[in-house]
């Protein structure tokens, strides 16, 4: 059984406890990452990517790429992708877009540049909730093979979460993987411009 484990927004503070609690654990996670906060956050990034962690553009500062013309939707993937290149020396052919908003024309900007779209199938609303005990119930009632979780990395309450969530998803018998992993286990190629969920 293989999951995906995601976290959008970061990197932040709270990286670093979710990426203690992995070091402690088997298995990889995903970060959907601002590119205005990679050179700050720079260190977190590398050892998440020594670690087997798979680091992936989300968006440079959050906008709502539905309400943008295709030229600055272009100008953020752009950006973000450049700043995570010159951290990782790598770039993931996916983004996530923020608040998993998209339509036609961020299909069609998607496409242009070769990138598929991940969003998914589980959501723990941690940015609503704040609390560790919820996200953790969320998640461990929800959770099946094949999903892609969403978190999000600049909550303390998430980390404190994942301090149960990880090793009790392992002893359960889930693999944590990255979410390519995970996608090209079950489709092989992606597809730029569509929208992956699980």
């Amino acid at each position: 059984m293989k999951i995906a484990l995601t976290f959008d927004d970061g990197p932040s503070i709270y990286t670093t406890k979710i990426l203690n609690t992995l070091q402690h654990n088997e298995g990889r996670l995903s970060f959907f990452v601002m590119g205005s906060f990679v050179e700050e956050h720079k260190g977190k990034i590398i050892r998440a990517a020594h670690m087997g962690c798979e680091i992936i553009c989300h968006t440079w500062d959050h906008p709502d790429y539905t309400k943008l013309s295709k030229r600055a939707i272009k100008k953020q993937l752009y950006s973000t992708i450049a700043a995570i290149a010159k951290v990782t020396g790598s770039v993931t052919p996916i983004f996530r877009p923020p608040y998993g908003a998209y339509d036609e024309k961020v299909e069609f900007v998607a496409r242009k540049l070769g990138l598929s779209m991940v969003n998914w199938s589980v959501d723990t609303k941690d940015w609503e909730c704040l609390d560790a005990d919820t996200i953790y119930s969320v998640i461990m009632n929800e959770v099946k093979d094949g999903d892609i979780i969403l978190c999000h990395d600049v909550y303390d309450s998430t980390a404190k979460a994942m301090t149960r969530v990880i090793p009790d998803l392992i002893a359960q018998g889930y693999e944590l993987v990255t979410v390519s992993e995970l996608l090209l286990s079950k489709y092989g190629e992606l597809e730029p411009g569509r929208m992956y969920t699980n």
